[in-house]
């Protein structure tokens, strides 16, 4: 992902014009809409229950299931998909062509989703990260291909079903699948997939609306150049550090589910996960914010120079996002992911409607701000719910370790501004080199009394 950020992402702003681009977004988050609605809270099902049903014995029935259910709702979504052709085409300046495209490209996504489930669940975290790598790789040189023969957008997407069918062929044959297709489902277990998923969903759409939203909106006003940079900036963010922040989800999840399951205590490791994050994220954070300037000149053409007013607010509000994501596993522990969806919905449609407003007047930037503030609100809220038994971390602890971060990264920060002064690309570079390795090589030194 971190690839995508900086080179597929600058590669694309360099070959295509700013309309192909913004096209290419949209396209991008109706797939990702429709992937929401569709494999995505079946996946968190098969993540959430996996363990449970192999100490039953009952995987093949667990995962026969999965299969019908995952048919049905892809059919579904296909009639609501196609119902809604006119819109799409026409108020988001989608071609016919882009618009069969994305829909066949929710199949190999679906299944990756899933196949990445089961990598987390087996621990096969090597493979996951070893099939991202070659799919960005596979991605490329697809799309290099494709460029000259079909029309930009259509490349790019074209590129991306190829790349993602080759990737789930691997992983499907790296963990050799054994489990046939019943043709009876298992209805305790489809009521319990439904009954712990379907709030994910709604919850899923908010968060969908409160990032996308935006693009949406400048396309629909032919703003294209709005569209694209604002999307830029949220993909080269999101794909800068959620591959880091969801490697915590990815690892510890299982590992908590596991703990559940078997009925051990879960607090200290909780807390030194929270603490791990905040240890490896910060940096991340913080640099888009000290060097947003340098990172946009570096990467993007000129026309896409508003980018730096967005990353640093974009990079804080992913930080907050993942984070929360830590915090509510007290939801999916509890099976109470109904709170969490109320919660989504009712903070999240009071910023959508503040968002109509703060658009026409501050257009990108109060987009953002807006994305920004309902996240603190969010992260806030979650954390005055509790449980009994569900108090799984030591916040002060937390605290600590984060004011200890903070002042770390702040002087390496200031001793890198300082030691190159200029705006050359080649003192850009210095600078970020010399900022990362300085922060990270402090925090190992001194981890121990960073880390309580």
């Amino acid at each position: 992902m971190i690839l995508n950020s900086f080179f597929i992402i600058p590669l694309l702003t360099h070959i295509l014009d700013t309309k192909e681009v913004s096209i290419y977004l949209i396209a991008l988050q109706i797939l990702n809409l429709i992937c929401t609605c569709s494999f995505d809270w079946i996946a968190k099902g098969v993540i959430r229950f996996y363990e449970k049903y192999d100490i039953q014995d009952k995987l093949n029935s667990f995962l026969s299931t999965v299969f019908w259910l995952s048919i049905f709702v892809y059919i579904l979504m296909l009639i609501i998909y196609f119902s809604a052709k006119n819109l799409i085409i026409t108020q988001f300046a989608v071609s016919p062509l882009v618009f069969i495209l994305t829909i066949i490209l929710v199949i190999p996504c679906g299944i990756r989703q899933i196949l990445y489930q089961i990598l987390r669940a087996k621990n096969y975290y090597w493979l996951y990260t070893g099939s991202i790598i070659l799919y960005q790789l596979l991605f490329v040189a697809i799309f290099l291909a494709m460029v000259n023969i079909l029309p930009d957008s259509s490349a790019i997407i074209t590129a991306m079903i190829m790349a993602i069918a080759i990737i789930d062929i691997y992983i499907s044959v790296s963990i050799a699948i054994k489990y046939p297709v019943n043709l009876v489902i298992d209805k305790k277990i489809l009521f319990e997939i439904l009954k712990y998923a379907l709030p994910l969903v709604v919850t899923s759409v908010c968060y969908w609306t409160l990032f996308h939203s935006p693009k949406l909106i400048f396309q629909s006003y032919n703003q294209y150049l709005n569209t694209s940079v604002f999307g830029i900036a949220w993909t080269l963010a999101t794909n800068t550090l959620q591959p880091a922040a969801s490697l915590f989800m990815f690892v510890n999840f299982p590992v908590i589910i596991k703990n559940h399951e078997h009925n051990k205590a879960i607090r200290p490791y909780f807390t030194s996960m929270i603490q791990m994050y905040i240890f490896i994220m910060l940096p991340l954070v913080m640099g888009f914010g000290f060097f947003s300037q340098d990172i946009v000149k570096l990467v993007l053409p000129s026309a896409y120079s508003l980018v730096s007013l967005l990353l640093p607010l974009f990079g804080i509000t992913i930080f907050l996002h993942e984070l929360m994501k830590l915090i509510n596993i007290k939801y999916h522990l509890t099976n109470k992911t109904y709170i969490e969806t109320v919660l989504g919905v009712t903070i999240l449609a009071i910023s959508c409607i503040i968002n109509l407003f703060v658009i026409q007047k501050y257009s990108i930037t109060g987009a953002a701000a807006v994305m920004l503030l309902t996240e603190i609100t969010l992260i806030v809220t979650n954390n005055f719910i509790k449980f009994k038994n569900s108090n799984y971390i030591n916040y002060n602890k937390v605290f600590q370790s984060f004011f200890k971060l903070c002042i770390i990264t702040l002087i390496c920060y200031l001793i890198s501004i300082c030691a190159f002064s200029g705006n050359d690309t080649i003192i850009c570079i210095l600078k970020l080199i010399t900022y990362f390795l300085l922060t990270y090589t402090l925090y190992y030194v001194f981890r121990k009394k960073i880390l309580l």
